[in-house]
């Protein structure tokens, strides 16, 4: 089985960059983190994650635990910052050009520009610790700009977070050509294309087993669950905080 190794930058007391209204990146790089799991292992891959909470881990400890659980990948989740509160664009960093780490990134890189709508700022090269110790093929992706006012308050949106995560996972999934199929039981149903377009979309989801169960009625919490996905991609919406 294909491993992947998933790296949320920063955490515990290394907030990472930090947006002017106090967005961190360490929370950006989790949230995307998880989501992005969640969506590997859908696919079927095994995912080896740095964190998994909000926690110190070294640079060390997470090439040694990407090493010795011998990944076959390494995506490294981070957010950019630049003293010009302008720069606005997504990049995907690789050690050196002419290796699998580029043909990951080269992948990946168009799906984030798709999904985001940002600049494309390309794959790049830079002497990264990650991408240096690594012994798998890794990328570490730029999500935009928090030093942007308008990038970070989108990034604080779970819907562009969902939409990072899903188009990294497309990338990934082209690279290691899988073929992402959605659940068996809605092929000939009538409503068949809108749910795929559902799922793809990440508004609803198929249960564990691989089922969508099409016909089945919905409880008045998977609606709240929906909508809440629904909304939270309309630009200008806010979640409810408890």
């Amino acid at each position: 089985m294909t491993r992947i190794g998933i790296d949320p930058g920063h955490g515990g007391s290394d907030p990472g960059a930090v947006a002017a209204d106090g967005l961190q990146e360490k929370d950006v790089t989790l949230a995307v983190g998880l989501d992005l799991r969640q969506r590997l292992q859908g696919a079927g891959l095994e995912v080896i994650m740095s964190r998994t909470v909000d926690q110190d881990v070294s640079l060390a400890s997470r090439a040694e635990l990407f090493n010795r659980e011998q990944v076959d990948v390494v995506v490294s989740l981070h957010v950019n910052s630049a003293d010009n509160t302008t720069a606005n664009y997504v990049s995907t960093f690789i050690l050196a050009p002419g290796g699998q780490a580029e043909k990951i990134a080269r992948s990946i890189q168009p799906e984030l520009v798709a999904a985001t709508g940002w600049p494309d700022g390309g794959v790049r090269e830079a002497n990264f610790y990650i991408l240096r110790e690594t012994d798998a093929p890794a990328v570490l992706v730029e999500m935009g700009f928090i030093s942007n006012p308008a990038t970070a308050s989108l990034l604080a949106k779970p819907g562009t977070r969902q939409a990072l995560a899903l188009a990294i996972f497309k990338g990934l999934a082209a690279y290691l050509g899988l073929q992402v199929n959605a659940p068996g039981d809605i092929q000939g149903h009538w409503a068949e294309e809108a749910i795929r377009q559902v799922l793809a979309a990440g508004i609803m989801a198929g249960y564990p087993d691989g089922t969508f169960r099409p016909d089945q009625p919905a409880t008045r919490a998977e609606l709240a669950a929906a909508l809440a996905r629904l909304l939270a991609k309309i630009p200008g919406t806010q979640p409810v905080k408890n």
